[in-house]
């Protein structure tokens, strides 16, 4: 039995510090009470999640009573003035959540009360105030909007772990420097970078003395692979691929080097880039089309095709085919099971969805600002996480961390 939203309330006032809908709910109760509405005053809360709009209407309920403001918390929706009366309320505070970087509040305060002196129309009195705030989001939040099902749901880092003034190409994680702790190597705008897992640069290496592709790609495209301490690249404007190791704050370049490939480690598929667009195409199989990308790992396969679609290979079953999945997506190990991460299909939105599609019919999803590009799993810090290449409308990217509860 979950606990109640006074209970969830109290747990959050207890914290060390104030929470992000503590700060939330001081603001909206200083603006209450700054317009000296006739009680009791009456509180409702829409919200992406109940648990959310719950404790929120319970926390601004609690901070006007504490201010001498005698409140109600009621249900939402369009008769909340007629809940608000029954509930011997003489004002109404209606807000409406939104929860992304920051947690937005926003409604109206009016007076519920009706002079029935007035005719049969029995209209409402006074004025109506309007409401707004907003403070920067915190984990708890994120975890109550998440709603139902938080053991598998998605939640976003509320800040970028870096931004870039140009298009990535690809993306990886993995363990360079051998100290045990994941790096992150993006390539974009013709040199590949390592940074570590609070975002900070730790070295670059530029791949524009390569010899250019006899019919480069016209969009930033690229394989990137990290494995043995070394970091392959492999990028569509240039001919041939290069290995670079991490060493004294600098990548240096190695031996070895290679074809793109499909995935990497053992299960990786050698392939080759489309001549001038930003395809694969596999070096062997059946599959011989040109690929948005894919993966491959432990006897599964991942294809991406241009059309919208994905065709998931899995272990001594059919293949799966999905539907409405873009460039962005990874085979990714998920709390011991292997996941399609995949981005939507949709060309150039301003808010993408990159969902976890599993075995069974539930599939977590976040809402990510931007249109996802590149997804890999193994991202630095708590729980399961995944980082996400974003392609944002004035031209650079961003890299951004997607989180499982720990």
């Amino acid at each position: 039995m979950s606990p109640g939203p006074a209970l969830v309330a109290a747990l959050l006032a207890a914290a060390p510090g104030p929470s992000a809908l503590e700060a939330l709910s001081e603001q909206l109760r200083a603006q209450v009470v700054a317009a000296h509405p006739e009680p009791p005053v009456a509180v409702a809360v829409e919200a992406s999640s109940a648990a959310l709009a719950e404790t929120t209407a319970a926390l601004v309920a609690t901070r006007l009573g504490e201010s001498g403001l005698p409140a109600v918390v009621i249900g939402s929706g369009e008769d909340a003035a007629a809940r608000a009366r029954s509930a011997g309320a003489r004002s109404l505070v209606r807000l409406r959540l939104q929860v992304a970087a920051e947690v937005l509040g926003a409604g109206e305060l009016r007076s519920v009360w009706r002079n029935f002196w007035a005719g049969r129309a029995a209209p409402e009195t006074g004025p109506t105030r309007v409401l707004s705030a907003a403070v920067p989001v915190d984990r708890a939040t994120q975890l109550l909007a998440a709603g139902p099902g938080q053991g598998a749901g998605l939640v976003l880092d509320p800040a970028p772990l870096a931004r870039l003034p140009v298009r990535t190409a690809a993306l990886a994680t993995g363990d360079l420097d051998g100290d045990g702790r994941p790096e992150v190597a993006v390539l974009a705008g013709g040199e590949v970078s390592v940074l570590d897992g609070a975002g900070s640069l730790l070295a670059r290496h530029s791949l524009l003395d390569l010899p250019p592709a006899a019919t480069p790609a016209r969009e930033p495209f690229g394989t990137l692979c990290i494995g043995e301490g070394r970091l392959v690249v492999a990028w569509a404007r240039a001919d041939g691929s290069l290995a670079l190791r991490l060493q004294g704050g600098q990548l240096v370049r190695g031996t070895g080097g290679g074809a793109p490939t499909l995935g990497c480690g053992a299960s990786a598929e050698p392939a080759s880039f489309a001549p001038g667009a930003a395809r694969l195409v596999l070096a062997r199989g059946p599959e011989r089309e040109p690929l948005w990308g894919g993966d491959a790992r432990a006897g599964h396969r991942l294809l991406l095709l241009p059309d919208g679609t994905a065709r998931w290979f899995q272990p001594g079953s059919e293949v799966r085919v999905l539907r409405d999945v873009g460039a962005g997506a990874a085979l990714v190990s998920w709390r011991g099971e292997m996941r399609v991460a995949a981005s939507s299909a949709a060309a150039a939105p301003a808010e993408d969805r990159l969902r976890l599609v599993g075995p069974g019919p539930e599939e977590p999803s976040v809402a990510v600002p931007g249109r996802i590009l590149q997804v890999c799993g193994g991202a630095p810090g708590p729980g399961p996480a995944l980082v996400l290449g974003l392609w944002t409308a004035d031209g650079g990217s961003e890299l951004r961390v997607v989180r499982g509860p720990p």
